[in-house]
């Protein structure tokens, strides 16, 4: 199943929320990175499915379904998100 992806057209509150508060996302990952030092990248990469899996079941914990659709989305966001760390440092290579 293809994840739609809203444009800032589409969803210009959401988008707005994240640019304000984009600094402290960064603060807050950066935290988290630190706790992963030392586990090996395969128990690295178990601790953020955990941490993920977490709070989804808390968010929803009776609806597999809507559950399982976060989690795509999840995907989907971390696909954009290696494509323009890549855009970004090709950019940074021709200057």
């Amino acid at each position: 199943m293809k994840t739609m992806r809203a444009t800032e057209a589409e969803q210009p509150e959401l988008f707005a929320e994240v640019r304000r508060e984009m600094p402290a996302i960064h603060r807050a990952a950066a935290k988290m990175a630190k706790q992963l030092r030392g586990l090996s990248g395969v128990s690295q990469k178990q601790a953020i499915a955990e941490v993920t899996t977490c709070w989804i079941m808390a968010l929803y914990p009776n609806d597999l379904k809507l559950a399982l659709s976060l989690s795509d989305a999840i995907r989907d966001q971390v696909d954009i998100n290696l494509q323009e760390c890549w855009r970004t440092r090709d950019l940074q290579k021709q200057h």
